[in-house]
């Protein structure tokens, strides 16, 4: 970006959002800073209840002091509330962050030696968590995601928690993204005793969703929209009905294809679906999922994006995942430099609105051509991440015109 358009967009970006204009040309996190302001939150010294995202109701009579959190990749929230010790009151966790985002796992355990020594509970979802075992804790309570709410209820899991008497609040990031997320903040907020640093961040957060909004009403025609969810890793055409990346996607002013299809949440299209389809846009979701095997058990084709991923790794893959699927050479995105790759793990942070506000901008480029993603990537890490923000989380295929230009 030229410098004048970057003082446009500085100057645009603080009147719409102020998450642009702060952390600029920072160097990551250091556990120096947070997203409150010098009022600190304090724990509830009294009886309290929450009432959480599936509108159960869950009373305590004193703050928390020992939480077990089903997916540690709920340190991708609590590091908002509390850069300096995200996983302070933590007494357990799931083993998804390690097993499923080693590229976050492994630049956090060097600045945070301590996250590694959280004992794992294994994963609800996989049905590996024993009641036995999440007792011996003593958990005063354990947070779940929806998906692992609504796994541990088919199971009969739930039914034994309820048994042995451990109380659980639901959260969710996934499922409902523009709904549940900043509820989901102001639950583990009030869990934590960081209410002021979750409104803070929620307050960002609205005005980010809010200027979106704002510039996307004014936009006349909405570009179809397929997002391929885990391209490569799963059998094509994975994707999302109105949910999790695909309700960010419409939202941003896309039109997503997955609404016709899907019933559920998710789903599968058949690669003739997409192809008929042709749509205007492509969003992959892409990882550092080196080793995985497709079923025929051969590497994985897919996206590279995460941590520690240079840009010549994330073109070759985007390349290698788009020529893997047959058919799919003659969609007009790729050709015209709609093809795109966003980091898989948004599906599940709490910073879901970097990913929106960059989909939007890839849809509507002329409405967002003030906003440096780089910028407010930058700044996210700065106060709430701790680790720096290197790598490829956004990333366009190059066209042939791309390539000659340069």
């Amino acid at each position: 970006m030229k410098l004048s358009a970057l003082k446009r967009g500085i100057v645009a970006g603080f009147a719409a959002v102020s998450l642009v204009l702060t952390g600029c040309g920072g160097t990551g996190k250091s556990a120096t800073s947070s997203a409150s302001s010098t009022t600190e939150s304090k724990e509830a010294t009294g009886p309290f209840e929450i009432k959480d995202t599936t509108d159960r109701t869950v009373k305590f009579d004193k703050a928390p002091q020992r939480i077990i959190f089903g997916e540690s990749r709920g340190i991708f929230a609590t590091s908002i509330l509390n850069p300096k010790n995200p996983t302070d009151k933590i007494v357990a966790w799931g083993t998804d962050l390690k097993g499923n985002v080693n590229d976050y796992y492994t630049n956090v355990i060097k600045v945070m030696p301590k996250v590694k020594e959280v004992p794992e509970i294994g994963g609800f979802r996989k049905a590996d968590v024993t009641v036995e075992n999440l007792v011996s804790y003593k958990p005063d309570v354990i947070i779940l995601s929806v998906d692992e709410y609504k796994g541990a209820q088919k199971s009969g899991m739930l039914q034994n928690m309820d048994n042995a008497g451990l109380k659980y609040v639901v959260i969710d990031f996934r499922a409902k993204p523009l709904t549940n997320t900043t509820k989901s903040m102001t639950i583990l907020g009030q869990l934590f005793g960081k209410q002021k640093e979750a409104e803070d961040f929620n307050k960002e957060w609205n005005k980010t969703v809010k200027m979106i909004e704002e510039r996307v009403a004014k936009v006349k025609t909405k570009p179809t929209v397929y997002v391929w969810r885990s391209a490569g890793v799963t059998d094509c055409c994975g994707t999302w009905n109105n949910s999790n990346i695909s309700e960010l996607v419409n939202k941003a002013g896309g039109k997503n294809i997955g609404d016709e299809f899907i019933k559920g949440e998710s789903g599968s299209l058949t690669p003739e679906q997409v192809i008929a389809k042709n749509p205007d846009q492509i969003i992959v979701t892409g990882g550092d999922w080196t080793g995985k095997k497709n079923k025929a058990g051969n590497p994985a084709a897919f996206a590279s994006a995460g941590y520690n991923i240079d840009q010549k790794t994330a073109q070759e893959s985007m390349k290698t995942a788009l020529a893997a699927q047959p058919g799919f050479e003659t969609l007009d995105a790729p050709k015209k430099g709609n093809f795109h790759v966003i980091w898989h793990q948004f599906y599940n942070s709490p910073l879901n609105y970097i990913a929106m506000l960059q989909i939007a901008k890839w849809l509507h480029p002329e409405e967002f051509k003030d906003i440096d993603i780089k910028n407010v990537w930058t700044s996210a890490h700065d106060k709430w991440v701790p680790i720096k923000g290197d790598g490829a989380f956004f990333n366009t295929l190059e066209t042939k015109q791309d390539k000659q230009a340069k």
